[in-house]
């Protein structure tokens, strides 16, 4: 094996994903080559020091993916548009069927005791209210006075 092709398998050989016959002859190469040695031990300490580095941006990262497929003649996964009507029309739908349903539920309708459907609804304490005449809550019952 020549050094211009050690040189391209170091990569490889660090990372250990060569085959076994390409490993075994860039490991008897860099036996007897100074130079190739020298470019593996560089190559070794700039990727032991870009471990310890800042990793790249989002940004750098794309343009990396984006060179890469280009190099490599890929086409990028085309992305699903979402419909912006859609989620306009899913939103107006339920606006329109909130209120039907809760009234067809019969949560529009005041019980003040007595009975729907069979079942028994207790009767709040209310107090008696003259229609011109405001009441402060927050004082007229003992609950309300336990803070202070």
């Amino acid at each position: 094996m020549d050094c211009a092709r050690v040189e391209e398998e170091l990569i490889g050989f660090e990372l250990a994903a060569l085959d076994g016959a390409t490993r075994a002859a860039v490991e008897a190469h860099l036996a007897g080559c100074a130079r190739c040695v020298s470019s593996y031990l560089a190559l070794k300490r700039a990727i032991d020091a870009g471990e310890d580095a800042k990793a790249p941006s989002e940004m750098v990262r794309a343009r990396v993916r984006a060179a890469a497929m280009k190099q490599l003649g890929v086409t990028a996964p085309k992305k699903r548009e979402r419909a912006p009507w859609l989620a306009v029309a899913v939103a107006s739908a339920a606006a329109v069927l909130a209120p039907i349903l809760y009234q067809a539920l019969g949560g529009g309708r005041a019980h003040h005791g007595g009975t729907s459907a069979g079942i028994e609804t207790p009767m709040p304490d209310v107090l008696p209210v003259k229609h011109d005449e405001t009441i402060d809550t927050a004082r007229s019952t003992p609950e309300n006075l336990a803070f202070l």
